[in-house]
């Protein structure tokens, strides 16, 4: 059971960072291939928040997740996505931020 659970903790992690970063991908590719002009700067900032959203929500759920000592499917699978939203979360703050810094002075907004 705990096993299985473990397992599950890790699959929904890994879908909700999925549906997330797919959600994102199209906007996000149009912006940053504007601010690199290039397709291949474009896709390596879209492939490094790609790793720091997995890695980032994964990590936090092996850390903090208690999938291995409780045995309540609901309050795993609470944990599992506070923790898997708050990963996301500092990604998109992340790039978000800094897609700002760049964006700001160009368009003469204070930062």
């Amino acid at each position: 059971m705990k096993l299985t659970l473990f397992f599950a903790t890790l699959g929904l992690c890994i879908t909700v960072v999925s549906i997330a970063m797919l959600y994102l991908r199209h906007t996000t590719r149009q912006v940053i291939s504007e601010l690199c002009q290039s397709n291949a700067g474009a896709e390596f900032w879209l492939r490094s928040a790609d790793i720091l959203a997995y890695s980032g929500s994964l990590m936090l759920v092996l850390i903090f997740g208690n999938a291995t000592t409780t045995q309540d499917w609901v309050e795993v699978v609470r944990i599992t996505l506070i923790l898997t939203l708050s990963g996301l979360f500092v990604t998109v703050m992340f790039v978000a931020r800094n897609v700002w810094k760049t964006v700001a002075p160009q368009t003469g907004r204070p930062t």
